[in-house]
């Protein structure tokens, strides 16, 4: 989001900060995503402080990722690969964050600039074209999964990946018997990959083999219990068995996995709307969208400090404390709660604080220039023009590295 900046009135400033300087400090920050930056190129390289702080950002990210926080792990991670093209466990995880928001085309372009990239490591590779081939399964491109599978199954000993994904194509061609061969030797490989299991399953089930389809989805279904593919074929081969009890009770295990994904399905469009009315400046409505997103997903961590920066913004700081503290309480190192909440802090002239949980937001986000921005104005107001110094320079060089919003510019100290 583009900076738009909602101003306190001067008579909600606590007196020991001048008032232009906490003027400054109660900006709001937007709460979403901005649009990714220009990076480098798949083939520069990174400087080491680069990687470094590419490697921090791409542990972040994948935390967020497995969180479910789509958009936050996307933001995160296209950082993370701008500051280091080259880092694969970045490019692997934005990929994913591509696939799950349905963004094929994007994941395929980061995929293939992985395999194709002369810097990529033999294993990394691999692992970049079974993510592909996945990805163009799933896209039902099976022309391209063909053609990007075929270096895999050219290996001396196909890894158990590459033999699911094999059965997985052939299955999708029509082909059972290739596609249950190829599953059962992925099986073998690896018995514990819920995934093969599942998928031989349902080869077995459509090739009117029950018990053994039964069989391998109930423990596809014991190995990863979210599986709304492996439950719902399970019960299908529970009915087709007669055993109408337990198809009955898995098919109502399967409503239930289906209803949370439905609530995160209607989570993203209300809080576009919350962004968007944020935006623009209409508060109460913005509130009003991140509420009924918290009515849907109540310990959505996002949503929570999107909520308190809104009620942050309405000088409503007691609700806003409350609902950055949840936020915490669920994702303890969500820069952009911390600094809000610092921001809160800060108001009720809490320094100390504020201070503190500013330094956090910094070291749970390396990338973040904000904390910085907010902690040299809090040292200058303080006139400790050293830290002010420090954290002014830190605040420039990130911002400079990833231009996004536009905060007031930090003033120039003259010499003491």
């Amino acid at each position: 989001m583009r900076g738009r900046f909602l101003r306190l009135p001067a008579d909600a400033l606590p007196p020991l900060l001048p008032r232009a300087f906490m003027f400054i400090l109660l900006v709001l920050f937007p709460a979403c995503s901005q649009e990714p930056p220009a990076g480098k190129s798949p083939g520069a390289a990174a400087r080491p402080e680069d990687r470094q702080q590419s490697e921090q950002l791409a542990q972040r990210g994948q935390r967020f990722l497995n969180d479910g926080l789509l958009d936050q792990a996307a933001r995160i991670l296209e950082e993370a690969r701008r500051l280091d093209p080259a880092s694969v466990p970045a490019g692997l995880a934005l990929a994913q964050a591509y696939r799950l928001q349905s963004r094929f085309a994007a994941a395929r372009t980061v995929l293939e600039e992985i395999v194709s990239s002369p810097a990529t490591e033999a294993a990394d590779r691999t692992r970049a074209r079974e993510s592909l081939v996945e990805l163009l399964l799933e896209a039902g491109d099976l022309g391209s999964a063909e053609t990007a599978l075929q270096p895999l199954q050219q290996g001396k000993e196909p890894s158990a990946a590459t033999q699911r994904l094999a059965g997985l194509l052939a299955y999708r061609r029509g082909d059972l018997p290739a596609a249950i061969s190829a599953l059962r030797e992925a099986i073998r490989l690896a018995p514990e990959d819920s995934q093969s299991r599942a998928a031989l399953g349902l080869a077995l089930l459509q090739s009117g083999k029950l018990e053994e389809a039964a069989d391998q989805l109930q423990e596809a279904v014991r190995l990863d219990p979210d599986s709304q593919a492996a439950v719902i074929n399970l019960a299908k081969a529970y009915q087709r068995l007669g055993r109408t009890e337990d198809a009955a009770k898995t098919t109502e295990r399967f409503r239930g996995l289906y209803d949370a994904k439905s609530v995160r399905q209607r989570v993203g469009p209300l809080r576009s709307k919350g962004i968007e009315a944020y935006e623009a400046g209409r508060l109460d409505e913005a509130l009003g969208s991140f509420q009924q997103v918290l009515r849907l997903a109540p310990r959505d961590p996002q949503a929570l400090a999107q909520a308190g920066s809104v009620l942050l913004a309405m000088q409503r700081l007691d609700e806003a404390q409350a609902s950055l503290e949840q936020s915490l309480n669920i994702l303890p190192e969500n820069d952009f709660a911390l600094t809000e909440l610092a921001r809160v802090h800060a108001l009720r002239n809490d320094l100390p604080t504020a201070i503190e949980l500013l330094q956090r937001a910094a070291r749970a986000n390396p990338a973040a220039a904000q904390p910085h921005y907010f902690l040299a104005l809090i040292y200058l107001a303080q006139g400790r023009r050293q830290e002010f110094l420090k954290e002014k320079e830190v605040y420039q060089r990130l911002q400079s590295a990833s231009p996004g919003d536009s905060l007031i510019p930090l003033p120039d100290v003259g010499s003491p």
